[in-house]
């Protein structure tokens, strides 16, 4: 591999990477904060809705959620789902009781560590724990949706991931080239035409590694891939 290439890739990795552990610990540990609630809505800085993945509408799934801001992990977080766990105890009206599903779909900048909230009326702040959970996809498939793009800027969302996704290699000219990962949910590449068909190698936070191939750039519109991939469901993390 070029040195130059091999140098990108590792400086672009380097910042992806600081994320993993912090997010596989979300999976590992169960973190005490509080409950509230934002109001039913369908908008997120993740941008998911409103033509939202399977997954976020599956059954098991009882509510859309903002994470706190340290846990959001830059954006990693987008699409995860969570187990949360009222304990019924706090103020207000509305106690947050029970064990149920969540699914990311925004941040809470002003939450600590543990907190979220809740896209639903109510009323009151609840003590809770959450962990993190493999998204109940079922036999679902990673989607794919542009945002204002064309062959010579990419601004890719990878959508109905079991796992989150930690990198994305792109394959131009035989290499792979690295996407950077933004603070909305989206991966970028902008140093250069993309030819079609679009090969992606894309990396979970556990490590495991999907090849799919796009073959549309088509903005603002749900794409499958042509291989049809998901991760695999992965029996040392917790899952819906």
């Amino acid at each position: 591999m070029d040195i130059i290439i091999a140098a990108v890739i590792m400086c672009c990795l380097g910042s992806v990477q600081a994320y993993n552990k912090a997010v596989l610990s979300l999976y590992v540990q169960r973190f005490s904060g509080e409950g509230t609630y934002v109001g039913r809505g369908q908008t997120g800085a993740c941008q998911m809705g409103p033509d939202f993945p399977p997954v976020a509408t599956h059954p098991r799934i009882k509510s859309l959620v903002a994470i706190n801001a340290e846990q959001y992990s830059g954006s990693i977080a987008c699409g995860m789902c969570f187990r949360v766990r009222g304990k019924g105890v706090g103020t207000g009206s509305d106690p947050i009781q029970g064990d149920f599903y969540v699914f990311v779909n925004d941040i809470c900048p002003e939450c600590k560590e543990g907190d979220i909230d809740l896209a639903e009326e109510g009323d009151g702040s609840w003590e809770v724990e959450i962990q993190a959970v493999q998204c109940p996809v079922g036999n679902t498939k990673i989607e794919y949706k542009f945002q204002g793009s064309n062959p010579w800027y990419i601004k890719l969302q990878v959508r109905n991931a079991r796992i989150p996704v930690n990198s994305i290699m792109v394959d131009r000219d035989g290499q792979p080239h690295p996407m950077k990962h933004t603070a909305d949910g989206f991966w970028e590449l902008s140093d250069g035409l993309v030819e079609l068909p679009i090969k992606l190698e894309m990396t979970a936070v556990n490590g495991e590694s999907v090849r799919d191939i796009i073959t549309r750039i088509e903005s603002d519109v749900v794409i499958q891939g042509e291989n049809g991939v998901q991760f695999s469901r992965d029996n040392r993390l917790p899952h819906a």
